[in-house]
């Protein structure tokens, strides 16, 4: 006030852009804020049922939009150490060869998917928008089942583990790693390649996109921390749910849902064998649920179109 003289308390000019659209508001907000905004958003789409609060859970369902679109069977610690356990000492062959990869993918996931298509803040903006907030909705839904599976981790089950990185002090099951890398996956396979979006297809192709996934996925394991169905059940959450975002913004009627069956599933994670479970191998029983596009604000909308325009 000490540099305007005197002011009597009226206005002088009217607020640029005033009653702005949805989408025109989000932009120029700050990124905390944005993030608050797209965070709130698709974690109300979303859900995590769990039928027990007072004891640990064999089965698991998410849904979004209000329908149930992906279920989990939980293993139990006695097939654990009978089939799973073995693939821990195969796979510690490799940390010799992975371990610089397997430390940077303790906090960084995203700068593997830019080996494959260009991304930069200036110039795929809102593809990194969406891409971060699919990791944070990812993040949002697998620690409520890490928490109410409260699978143990392969250290707890032989002190010859010797996991080459700390392990995480949480639950194994769904692998977190392995849920945000096929949903980054997913995503960005709808905005890099320009042709159908089938995400089945492209995993049983082996896209770079899913590569890379696996890589990660399997980066785990031979870090110690991970069994590979905790990678299984990781894929098929992380794949089904972007799928069902991606589906829900493009306008479609449905999208798959997949049940996978961790409680019998006794193999390695590759993305042969997740293709092969697509297909109806017996561990993965797929349907269809319905979307409702209403659900969706008009910003979002705009936000996906602008990331597709990137492309």
């Amino acid at each position: 006030m000490g540099t305007v003289g005197h002011w009597d308390g009226s206005a002088d000019r009217d607020p640029l852009g005033q009653n702005r659209s949805g989408w025109a508001a989000l932009k120029v907000m700050g990124t905390d804020q944005r993030r608050a905004v797209i965070d709130q958003t698709l974690s109300s789409l979303s859900s995590v049922s769990l039928s027990h609060s007072t004891s640990a859970n064999t089965e698991g369902h998410i849904g979004l939009a209000g329908q149930t679109i992906v279920t989990l069977k939980k293993p139990t610690t006695t097939f654990l150490k009978e089939k799973q356990l073995p693939w821990l000492r195969t796979y510690s062959d490799l940390r010799s060869d992975r371990l610089n990869e397997i430390i940077m993918q303790t906090g960084d996931i995203q700068s593997f998917f830019a080996l494959v298509g260009y991304m930069a803040p200036e110039a795929t903006k809102w593809t990194l928008c969406l891409n971060q907030a699919i990791y944070r909705l990812c993040n949002l839904l697998e620690m409520p089942l890490k928490h109410g599976f409260d699978v143990a981790r392969p250290i707890a089950m032989s002190s010859k583990v010797q996991p080459v990185i700390q392990t995480p002090p949480h639950g194994a099951w769904p692998s977190g790693h392995a849920t945000e890398a096929f949903a980054s996956a997913t995503l960005l396979t709808r905005l890099f390649f320009d042709r159908p979006f089938d995400p089945a297809k492209e995993i049983a192709d082996g896209n770079p996109l899913y590569r890379h996934a696996e890589r990660i996925a399997m980066n785990r394991t031979i870090a110690g921390v991970h069994f590979p169905t905790d990678s299984m059940a990781g894929a098929v959450l992380g794949v089904t749910l972007a799928e069902g975002l991606i589906r829900l913004l493009d306008g479609a009627s449905e999208t798959p849902t997949r049940l996978y069956h961790g409680e019998s599933y006794p193999g390695d994670f590759t993305l042969a064998a997740l293709s092969a479970a697509f297909e109806g191998e017996g561990y993965v029983t797929t349907g269809t649920a319905p979307l409702d596009g209403t659900l969706v604000p008009a910003w979002l909308r705009d936000l996906w179109a602008e990331a597709k325009a990137e492309w």
